[in-house]
């Protein structure tokens, strides 16, 4: 009789203690910590560009040297200096050209971005464009000495010189190879800043003319002769690829998976350009001597063209992608 009393005391309890246990509130197991947003801006990219370019360096300086001065027809008697102060011919022919140096520029880019840290991203990009960046420039200027004044005042010759000159630029194309650095912030927005190699098809062109007056006195006011002097045009061409450098920076919006918007600043420096002008010479009257006709007199000039390439770009461009933003998994709740 006791184990059965026993045995049905157990059952109840038992039976009370499950349906204690019916009531209370389910334990859910604690969820796994958030994953950090995929990578949205690491892989390969390709895109286009265009913009505009202003010249940063707009001043071309021109400097001439006086050579000498040639007497007798054909150069006979040259090269006697008839005037030992005839440097004053080159002053003529020497400035400085104020110029702006512009245009429009479009092309491409490819590059290959890597992000790290949710927030940063290193990467290296490189374009190339064509240019229609161009000047054209001119000055004139003008100089006078005394060659000579025996008496004095009894001989003198008296000299006066006049030059202009022109100077044309272009830059066909431009590239760079470009590391960048930047924060991602949105995660769709990069601000960044860039620098590395640039690299242009660059030329130049200096045209100069040449005048030159001579007075000659005996017993001024008595008597004064001028003979000018014509002038033989000079004309010099530079055409050559140069590397130098560039610094910038922008931003990008990422405004689709595989689309991105940029707006950007650059300067870009390809250095100084030094030509040597072609020889310009101011002849004066022909004679004839032994057959043979030439200037009896004839003034030469040679100059060195300074121009630096450098400029101002500001464009806007648009990039694809090669990228694709890996799957979020799927946590079960049980």
């Amino acid at each position: 009789m006791k184990k059965l009393f026993s045995a049905t005391a157990i059952a109840l309890a038992l039976s009370a203690g499950a349906a204690l246990a019916a009531d209370l509130p389910a334990v859910k197991a604690p969820l796994p910590p958030p994953l950090p947003p995929p990578p949205l801006w690491t892989g390969f990219y390709v895109g286009l560009n265009a913009g505009y370019s202003f010249g940063a360096s707009n001043n071309i300086d021109v400097t001439t040297a006086h050579i000498y001065d040639s007497l007798g027809p054909n150069g006979f008697l040259a090269p006697i200096v008839i005037d030992p102060r005839a440097g004053g011919a080159g002053l003529a022919l020497s400035g400085t050209a104020n110029t702006q140096r512009n245009g429009f520029i479009g092309g491409g880019q490819v590059g290959y971005n890597y992000q790290f840290g949710n927030s940063f991203l290193v990467g290296l990009e490189a374009d190339l464009q064509g240019a229609g960046i161009r000047s054209d420039s001119s000055f004139v200027s003008g100089s006078s000495w005394n060659a000579f004044n025996i008496g004095p005042g009894i001989l003198r010759l008296d000299r006066s010189a006049a030059g202009a000159t022109t100077v044309t630029t272009r830059t066909d194309w431009l590239g760079t190879v470009r590391g960048r650095l930047g924060y991602i912030w949105g995660p769709s927005f990069l601000i960044y800043a860039t620098g590395g190699l640039a690299y242009g098809g660059t030329q130049a062109a200096t045209h100069q003319s040449f005048y030159l007056n001579n007075t000659l006195s005996v017993l001024p006011p008595l008597l004064s002769v001028s003979v000018p002097y014509g002038s033989i045009g000079g004309f010099s061409r530079y055409d050559q690829s140069r590397i130098g450098w560039t610094v910038g920076g922008g931003i990008e919006w990422l405004f689709a998976p595989n689309l991105s918007f940029k707006a950007e600043y650059l300067y870009y420096d390809l250095g100084t350009a030094r030509y040597l002008n072609s020889p310009i010479a101011a002849t004066g009257p022909s004679v004839s001597f032994l057959g043979i006709t030439s200037p009896l007199l004839t003034s030469i000039n040679q100059g060195i063209t300074r121009v630096k390439f450098d400029g101002h770009i500001a464009r806007v461009g648009i990039n694809y992608h090669f990228i694709s933003a890996p799957p979020v998994p799927v946590v079960a709740r049980y």
